[in-house]
């Protein structure tokens, strides 16, 4: 099985499939620009973003990653090791086929000799693959020997590593490669083991022992004195055609030990390969995590429910790209909201400038980190996990000329029915001053329907808007939903409950 640092299954956990909404709702909340921000490396970013573009959708799985998370949280050193070891181990298997494509094999069908050169290079190739990964393995068996993880994952990664490290036929097959240091098969004596037919037909060549020949320094004078001994003959001549089936024989041994060698490595390869790749998903959050902390804002891991619960608490929830305006907490203001079963989504209005925005920032990527098993800028939050997450905001739509009210708002109308087409079951919607741009009265009514529409299959809502018609038009149902305003008592960017009726 592959070992992950990112999910629990090999292939990957459940996440959602709309992909294409999920990084318009990173962009129209900005949270490409606070990232980008926050990490230094634009490499760690980039594939953090990529992989909260798919949240998961299985609580599991959530946990899973957020006890890794957890663990280097509370082990400031152990990302740095693991990435100086996995410098450069996802290129391993890509280096060895290149060094194979390499091999130069003209005349091999036809001539012994150059049969034996090509096996044995391709064998040379393959031992130094194995030597490679196993040295890897090891190296990383002896990191994690120094910590002690409790997220499983990474338990069961130093329990893998410490099993190939300690494995006496691994060992063996170590030993074994490092004599391939050599680049000609002259430097080495090859004893085979052969298995023939009835007819003495070469069946089989396996290499029973393989040994580098040692280098014995010239000495003339006992060079002199073995031609003396013109008795006993240095050379046997057994043949040209024995000589060729000798070579043959070997070239098919070392064939056979080059695949053992591939079969070694590749199986030990793909257990971790892609794992240094995974580890810049957590570079990224503990870049956002000290950006956070440092600006003396509320961290917290949420608290994720399975969709039918469906409902979401928040409680000093800050938008935390206000950090690229260099703000901290003196001058965060966070919020808070609740939304029960019962309650379909949440309504806010209020003047510009004062925090409608934020607010909506704040749940969106609250929602987007807890379902990527990340930290939340909260002091606690709470959320059913949802299938979609879907966004429209007015001012990261395309432009249109001051006198084309009616244009852009056919444009938001088409956006509208896209993205209700889309919609799955236990959905978010975030919208943001949609249909602003027409009559209050008829942009009103038409979000009306939209909005007693979305409840129908699960679907939460949140709706930012100047239109005080849409709050009137609950009417009798202005329970099933949390009406909110910006504002009240010179505290601008407080959320504070909302009675259109006193309005």
């Amino acid at each position: 099985m592959r070992y992950s640092l990112l999910f629990s299954q090999r292939g990957g956990g459940s996440s959602v499939d709309s992909s294409l909404s999920i990084r318009e709702a990173i962009y129209n909340l900005n949270i490409d620009r606070m990232v980008n921000a926050a990490c230094p490396n634009a490499g760690a970013a980039e594939y953090f973003l990529s992989v909260l573009s798919k949240p998961l959708t299985q609580v599991e799985d959530i946990n899973y990653r957020r006890e890794i998370l957890t663990d280097m949280l509370n082990e400031p050193t152990l990302l740095d090791g693991m990435a100086a070891v996995f410098k450069g181990y996802d290129n391993l298997r890509a280096e060895s086929e290149e060094m194979m494509g390499g091999i130069f094999r003209y005349g091999s069908s036809q001539s012994a000799a150059a049969m034996i050169d090509c096996a044995y290079e391709r064998a040379y190739i393959s031992a130094h693959f194995a030597r490679s990964v196993i040295a890897y393995l090891n190296e990383l068996d002896g990191l994690l020997s120094g910590y002690e993880p409790s997220s499983p994952g990474l338990r069961r990664i130093k329990s893998f590593c410490a099993e190939v490290s300690g494995d006496p036929l691994i060992a063996d097959a170590e030993r074994s490669a490092e004599l391939f240091r050599n680049e000609t098969p002259e430097n080495y004596r090859f004893r085979l083991s052969l298995t023939h037919d009835e007819l003495l037909r070469l069946k089989r060549a396996e290499l029973s022992d393989i040994s580098q020949k040692k280098k014995e320094r010239f000495n003339p004078l006992g060079a002199i004195k073995f031609k003396k001994k013109e008795e006993i003959p240095t050379v046997v001549d057994i043949g040209t055609s024995a000589a060729e089936n000798a070579d043959a024989a070997t070239a098919y041994a070392l064939e056979e030990l080059a695949d053992y060698y591939d079969a070694l490595a590749n199986g030990l390869y793909d257990r971790l390969f892609g794992m240094g790749n995974e580890l810049r998903f957590y570079r990224a959050a503990l870049d956002l995590h000290k950006r956070i902390k440092g600006a003396g804002l509320p961290v917290c891991f949420p608290t994720v429910l399975k969709p039918e619960e469906n409902r979401m608490h928040s409680n000093g929830i800050c938008d935390i790209l206000l950090l690229n305006e260099d703000k901290d907490s003196s001058s965060i203001v966070p919020n808070s909201a609740q939304l029960r079963q019962g309650v379909n989504g949440i309504l806010v209005r209020g003047d510009n400038n004062c925090g409608k925005t934020s607010f909506l920032r704040s749940v969106g990527t609250a929602q987007l980190f807890a379902q990527s098993g990340l930290f939340v800028c909260a002091e606690e939050f709470t959320a059913s996990i949802r299938h979609g997450i879907f966004s429209h905001f007015s001012s990261a739509e395309k432009e249109f000329t001051d006198n084309d009210a009616a244009g852009r708002f056919e444009g938001e109308v088409k956006d509208i029915a896209s993205m209700l087409k889309k919609l799955r079951p236990y959905s978010l919607v975030l919208l943001n001053e949609t249909f602003q741009t027409t009559a209050y009265k008829e942009g009103a009514e038409g979000m009306k329907l939209i909005l007693d529409a979305l409840p129908i299959n699960g679907t939460k809502y949140i709706f930012v808007t100047h239109m005080l018609t849409v709050f009137n038009l609950f009417g009798e149902n202005a329970g099933n939903v949390l009406m909110l305003k910006t504002g009240e008592d010179g505290e601008k960017y407080k959320l504070v409950a909302f009675d259109p009726k006193q309005s």
